[in-house]
């Protein structure tokens, strides 16, 4: 966000100061809708749905590599709607504490390993999986079944290799204590899944961004302001400097040519490649006023969300999670890390160039 802010800055020293033209750069529909979708999401995962989820799921004597398997896939299927940094905030904590009770310690690394690559790769299905994909279905004006014909055959790809892998989870019977029972706010609950629905309808188009937010924002001032609170304000300004820098490097001839002639039918590595030392989301808002081609650019920001721990920020999540636990090593931990993400990551691209040609 500071590196985002500081761009922002000597960027407007490079080009006429012009507030119309700076103001008509940033997407404010797309600030909004993150702004709800961050709020409601964090009343969700306040209100104990997914634990309870789980404590209904699991019970008694079970296998270690099921209870894997669940918490892998909780996160790749609920990062399709919740995003996949809330995914990982709500099931890698989630995991690590009953892997621990369980004295499943040597699942740790690969479990959360694979959470986080499920997130990412789950994620990628829906345009409010991850502030990439949304950014790029507003911006290029995607409608809801194109942009699913783009991202469902990795996302189905990265699934089924992602279960195979599961069937090298270690094994054994272990048995889970019962717990509490949580009880849910089902008034709060069904509040929370009524306005999600309204930010549905506007990624869906059927609602205007303007209406939707004098219904959520309000509804949450009164109710829950604490949730707006809640949302990632480091992130909407990481957007909101990255509209502006980028908008004024468009607005420089020499930089546009030499972009647009250096991303022309590279979209897809150009992006993968850069999404490994910048991260996907400012790679995305950095290329996107240079090229037309949304799938490429959709493709490579996303696959390029493998590799790194700093490819996709939310990768960060996880690993915070994991070095907090006793008898953690970092170490280990960024070795297994890297080598099965760049294993996937060469899987998807060996595939991509086959299904390109």
């Amino acid at each position: 966000m500071a590196v985002a802010g500081i761009f922002a800055f000597l960027s407007s020293l490079a080009v006429p100061f012009e507030p119309l033209l700076m103001l008509g750069s940033i997407n404010f529909s797309l600030l909004l809708l993150l702004l709800c979708l961050m709020a409601i999401v964090a009343g969700l995962r306040e209100s104990g749905l997914f634990t309870f989820i789980y404590r209904h799921v699991f019970h008694g004597e079970i296998s270690s590599r099921s209870l894997g398997r669940f918490f892998i896939f909780s996160c790749f299927f609920s990062s399709m709607i919740i995003t996949n940094d809330v995914a990982l905030i709500i099931f890698v904590p989630l995991a690590v504490t009953i892997l621990t009770e369980t004295r499943c310690a040597r699942l740790l690394i690969p479990v959360v390993t694979w959470q986080t690559i499920a997130a990412n790769m789950g994620s990628m299905l829906t345009p409010i999986g991850n502030p990439q994909n949304l950014f790029i279905y507003s911006n290029f004006q995607l409608d809801i079944v194109t942009f699913l014909s783009y991202t469902a055959p990795t996302v189905i790809i990265s699934g089924i290799v992602i279960y195979i892998f599961t069937f090298l989870l270690h094994d054994k019977r272990i048995s889970l204590k019962n717990e509490e029972q949580i009880e849910l706010k089902k008034i709060e609950l069904i509040s929370l899944l009524i306005l999600f629905t309204f930010c549905l309808m506007n990624v869906l188009r059927v609602m205007p961004t303007w209406l939707m937010a004098i219904v959520i924002i309000p509804s949450l001032l009164l109710k829950a302001p604490r949730l707006l609170m809640a949302a990632d304000f480091k992130l909407l300004l990481l957007f909101l400097f990255l509209f502006i820098g980028v908008g004024n490097l468009t607005r420089i001839p020499e930089v546009s040519r030499w972009a647009t002639e250096l991303l022309q039918g590279h979209e897809f590595f150009v992006s993968l490649i850069l999404s490994q030392f910048l991260s996907n989301v400012p790679t995305t808002v950095m290329l996107s006023p240079y090229t037309a081609e949304a799938k490429a650019l959709l493709l490579g920001v996303n696959i390029g969300g493998l590799g790194t721990i700093i490819a996709s920020m939310a990768s960060i999540i996880s690993f915070k999670a994991y070095i907090s636990t006793r008898h953690s090593s970092a170490k280990n931990y960024l070795l297994i890390f890297t080598v099965d993400n760049l294993g996937l990551l060469i899987l998807l691209l060996i595939l991509y160039l086959m299904l390109s040609n």
